[in-house]
Parts: structure tokens; sequence; C-alpha cells
């Protein structure tokens, strides 16, 4: 049995924990502010409302995480499930919303794309095996595939909506590895997927009080509850382990040696770590990986002030239709009990890489900026009678072209330094999902 330290209380540092313990091992979880869940922060406001400020929605598409979820007894009967038949997702061309639904028929006859774009998407399923640059842009390795329209206006949305990113700056072997990976073995992206379809059919979550009862569920089920608000004084190397020093709140401060170390803190806090002079040099760097800010401004109305009840996923808006935000979820229609009776509850993702000064704006600002095309796109009456709003000065780290360095400088600090494994979201993928993929276990 080792004796390990897990550094940061967010969804991947308490799943690291929760795992490890299941093999035997003593874990430690350390976390510098009041509350465990990191980017996960769901409020329940006394209007009525329920808002979160970092990711909205679960995708489970695994046994693996379904499996979790269910092992977490707390969670079994709060779980809330999106009927993603029945939801429609949107583009937004020329001041027009498009329903996007992923099938076949649904593309063919949609006007978001022209007769030309729907031949080329079409088409790729005859595209043959062939050599590609696995250094390409997200952007030119779907503008190959499916062509420049369906770059524009299908993959630069979603982008936005998922990274806050540029699909031009972003690396397609890191973003896409099991894209690139098909496109290497098959030729064609569709005609790979096709045959090795998932049998686990996909489902789309929250819980009743929003998605914060995952890592409150994890840490209940650790033997020891994650220590807060604690600030780490040292953490150096020795012939026995890893000796850390720390303080919590005023106390006194205390030591403890472990085996080994994880630390799942965002990329550009981990320069702050107290490490000997020798292993802080050997840390990446992370001043490299862009992380745009990005503001989820959460709006809330009365259901009459709709001339239609809203009923989808929400819209995305492609960088060509040159919008000051990136698109807008349909909170309320995804998941019941998000806002009070006859109400309704929106929320606009502002800034990203796109557009970083936007994301900068006041509430106060940002609304009126922002919220005439939102009215006008929605046909919605009034002003809002609910806001709320967060921002993050450092949101998705951006897998750019160069990413290759920054993983073999995680490899080269893992390497000198044993048993010390930096595990966040630069790393594994930036999904939600992408929390519980496999770590390395200490030696």
């Amino acid at each position: 049995m080792a004796n390990i330290a897990i550094l940061g209380a967010g969804l991947r540092g308490l799943y690291i924990a929760y795992e490890l313990e299941k093999l035997g091992h003593q874990c430690t979880v350390f976390e510098s502010s009041q509350h465990i869940g990191g980017a996960l922060v769901t409020t329940r406001h006394d209007s009525g409302f329920l808002t979160e400020d970092g990711a909205h929605t679960l995708l489970i598409n695994s046994e693996k995480v379904d499996n979790l979820i269910q092992e977490l007894g707390a969670l079994r009967n709060e779980i809330v499930q999106a009927d993603s038949q029945k939801l429609n997702r949107f583009i937004l061309r020329n001041n027009q919303l498009n329903p996007l639904q992923p099938n076949p028929l649904a593309l063919l006859k949609t006007p978001l794309l022209s007769i030309k774009a729907k031949y080329q998407l079409f088409s790729e399923i005859f595209r043959k095996q062939q050599p590609i640059d696995s250094d390409l842009s997200l952007y030119d390795f779907f503008k190959e595939h499916f062509g420049a329209e369906c770059s524009d206006y299908l993959l630069d949305p979603f982008i936005a909506g998922t990274y806050a990113g540029d699909p031009k700056t972003l690396s397609a072997k890191h973003t896409f590895p099991k894209l690139v990976k098909a496109s290497e073995s098959n030729g064609s992206i569709i005609r790979s997927l096709l045959s090795n379809k998932n049998k686990f059919k996909n489902k789309i979550i929250s819980f009743k009080e929003g998605l914060v009862q995952l890592p409150i569920a994890l840490s209940q089920s650790l033997k020891q509850a994650p220590i807060t608000e604690t600030k780490l004084i040292e953490v150096v190397h020795n012939k026995e382990g890893w000796n850390i020093q720390f303080q919590v709140k005023n106390e006194l401060p205390k030591s403890q040696l472990f085996d080994a170390v994880y630390s799942t803190i965002p990329a550009h806090k981990n320069h702050s770590l107290p490490l000997s002079e020798l292993a802080k040099n050997d840390i990446p760097d992370f001043s490299t990986l862009e992380h745009p800010p990005v503001s989820v401004l959460s709006l809330g109305f009365h259901s009459e002030q709709l001339k239609e009840p809203l009923s989808g996923f929400g819209y995305l808006i492609p960088s060509k239709e040159k919008e000051d935000y990136l698109g807008v979820l349909f909170t309320s229609s995804i998941f019941k009990n998000r806002a009070p009776e006859n109400h309704t509850l929106i929320t606009v993702f502002v800034g990203g890489a796109r557009n970083p000064k936007m994301a900068s704006l006041s509430e106060s600002d940002m609304i009126s900026k922002l919220y005439p095309k939102i009215q006008s796109c929605l046909q919605i009456k009034g002003d809002p009678v609910f806001s709320y709003t967060r921002h993050w000065e450092s949101s998705i780290p951006q897998y750019s072209m160069d990413h290759d360095k920054i993983i073999s400088q995680i490899q080269n600090f893992e390497n000198k330094n044993s048993n010390f494994f930096l595990s966040g979201n630069y790393r594994n993928g930036i999904s939600l999902g992408d929390c519980f993929s496999d770590f390395p276990l200490p030696i």
C-alpha cells in the first residue's frame, strides 16, 4: 500500500483518489480553496434559478463512466437525462437558426449548407486511404476531409462551444486523436466511425442540483475527506519519497511523507508549487499553453416573454458570422428544475480565443451589448428578470500546433522526478469525461 498525495480536489483529482483507494492505497487530497469540484461550481439562487459556472452537461459515452456513476450510490436517484433525440442543435447563419441533427436525412435537408458542401460531406465516405500530414491544424485536417464550408459552419462553431478555441490554431492530432487515427487507418472518417460503432448508447446527463453533485459524491466516498484551504509550504523529494509541508487555514504547519504525488491543478498553477529549485526547473513551460478568458452569462425570463417555448440544446455561432459571443445554451430546455415554474433560463458563452476582450466586460456592459442580438434571435420581449455572470480569466487549455513540446516536457519532468505525476486537462483531453481517463500507477 502506498501513501499518496493528490494536489487539487477537482473532478480529476477526486477520481484518481477514488480509483487508487480501490486498489488499497491511502490518499490525501489537498485543495487550496474552500470548495471541492474545481471548475464545477453550481449555484441555486434565491430566485430559484440554478446556474453552472463551468461545464453544464456530462456525456456518458462508455460503460466505465456509466458504472462509476452507479457505484456512487448517492447519485443513482439524482440523475437527470437530456432527450438527445428530441432536442435540436442550431447553428446561426445569416441571422437564422438552422437546426442540425446528426443523421444523414437531416443533413441533406438542412439549409445551413450549400449543395456543394453537402456533396463534399457525404462523398467523404468514399475517400481512399492516403498519407496525411500529422501536423495539420484541426481546421485543415477537417477541410481535407469535408471541405471549407463544412469546416466553417460545422467544425468552427463546435470548437468555439467546446474548447472556446479556434480550429485554425489547434492541433488535429492532439485535439481529436481518434479522428486522426481513423483517417490514417481507413482514409475515411465516416467509414471508420460506421465500422467501429460503439455499442454503448451515449447519454447526456446532469443531476437534480447540478454537476457539482458528482465531485461531492466522489469526495464523500473517500476514506479521508479532502483537506481544503490548504497552503503548500514545501514539496521536496528525498530517499524515502516526497515530503510535503503544508498549512491548513491558520493552524500550525505540518509535514507528511508520501510515496507519490499527483498534481491535477491547472497547468498555469504548477509553477507556483514550492518544489526544490532542481525540480522546479523541470516543470514544463506551461506559459506557452494558452488559456483564453471566458465569461458565462446566465439570463432568466418569465415564459410569457418568449413568443414560443425554447426547444433544443441551444445554438452555436460560426466565426464567419462576426458575432461577439460564441453561442447560447437553452439550459432549462435541456434539464428540468433549472428555472422556477413558468420561467426559462439560457446561458450565453462569451470570449474565448475568438474574442477574448468581450469576456472582460462587466455584466451590465455585456448584457447591453449582447442581449439585443439574442433577444432578436430568440424573439424575447423585455429585459431579463434574472442575470448572473462567472468570469474565467484562464479557461480551457488550447492544444496548439506545438503541443508536442508540452507533452515532451511533461514526460521529461516525470522521468526526472520519480512518482510525481502531472495529470491535468492539458494532457488527457479537456472534456468532463476525460477526467475519468486512465493514469499511471505509482512505482
